[in-house]
């Protein structure tokens, strides 16, 4: 076997690896989200400033999960081979 290819191999593996946790943990906040009606903040004036989430986690859920499903397939590609 080629050294470049077990190289390859074991940084694509890892690579795999860190975005399927770094999804993982992006679907733990953006679950978290849902639970959430909207989020406040102070301006530097004093004013108030709120802004819903309901938009932002129905934009965010399907693309993360798109992810999750692309990566398991690549992997799942690669490693049946």
């Amino acid at each position: 076997m080629d050294p470049n290819s077990v190289m390859e191999s074991k940084v694509v593996g890892t690579a795999c690896l860190l975005l399927i946790v770094v999804n993982l943990v992006s679907l733990y906040f953006i679950v978290d989200l849902y639970s959430y009606d909207e989020i406040t903040g102070y301006l530097g004036n004093g004013a108030l400033k709120s802004c819903g989430t309901r938009g932002f986690v129905y934009l965010m859920f399907p693309v993360t999960m798109s992810n999750l499903l692309f990566i398991g397939i690549a992997l799942m590609v690669r490693f049946i081979k």
